[in-house]
């Protein structure tokens, strides 16, 4: 609005300054530009009312009124998570991505197990015992433990995806038997862990910030500072996702951003 009053007052100036011949055509880019502005607005306003209701309807009701609007990637996706087409819009050019990044569904799966730090770092320590070392057994599930699944995965015939399913849990519990467990916590705290131990710099949390803010969960500010803004907008994605909304950002959390935005 504020981008509005100005150019507004801009080219009212420059209206009253010009000849009379020229202020029809000046009188034109002000309207174009007060409809763009507008539509932009229309267009994050629809957005967000749809993520607020977030149902397929409402997703679908944003598509139909702005198929090229600025938030229409994200929608898609949230149709995707909702388990439903998009219908009713123009589809977008087909674009062959740099590299094929870890499969999305096999990473909703497992997200969808809601396995807590404690189970994780069993299955650590299990699938070490099975000859397929992690590294450290930590909980924190890095390129390490994610090509040590996806050896097993190989090595038993499955797909290789380095996510696991809850079947496939059950599996390497059977075939490593029992190992040490660690000491329970609670979810909230294992999230909060997690992400001190990434040990993000103030760059990636910048990162973090820009990215989310692409998707269309505003943070405030990219300053790099997870304040209470920043910590809405990762919980909002995080229940967008049907993952615990802990507003606390784990490892493969910050992965599935990166994949959305391309980073």
């Amino acid at each position: 609005m504020q981008k509005f009053v100005i150019s507004t007052f801009i080219a009212t100036s420059l209206a009253l300054a010009a000849p009379a011949t020229a202020q029809t055509d000046l009188s034109d880019i002000v309207s174009g530009v007060a409809k763009s502005l507008l539509a932009q607005e229309l267009d994050q306003n629809a957005f967000r009312e749809a993520q607020r209701v977030n149902t397929v309807a409402a997703y679908r009701s944003y598509l139909e009124r702005f198929p090229n609007g600025t938030q229409r990637a994200a929608a898609e996706r949230a149709l995707a998570r909702l388990g439903a087409p998009v219908t009713g819009t123009q589809p977008a050019p087909v674009v062959t991505p740099p590299a094929t990044p870890p499969d999305a569904s096999a990473a909703s799966v497992e997200a969808g197990i809601g396995l807590t730090r404690a189970q994780r770092t069993t299955l650590q320590r299990q699938l070490t015992a099975l000859g397929y070392p992690t590294g450290v057994a930590d909980g924190l599930w890095g390129t390490n433990t994610r090509s040590a699944i996806q050896r097993w995965q190989t090595a038993n015939k499955l797909n290789a995806t380095g996510y696991v399913t809850a079947s496939q849990v059950r599996l390497i519990q059977q075939q490593a038997g029992a190992v040490a467990e660690p000491s329970p916590s609670t979810p909230a705290n294992e999230d909060a862990l997690e992400e001190r131990l990434l040990s993000l710099t103030a760059s990636e949390r910048r990162e973090v910030q820009r990215m989310l803010t692409r998707l269309g969960y505003n943070t405030g500010g990219v300053d790099g500072v997870f304040g209470r803004n920043t910590r809405a907008a990762l919980a909002a994605w995080q229940r967008d996702e049907a993952v615990r909304a802990s507003g606390y950002i784990t490892a493969d959390q910050l992965r599935e951003l990166r994949r959305q935005t391309g980073a």
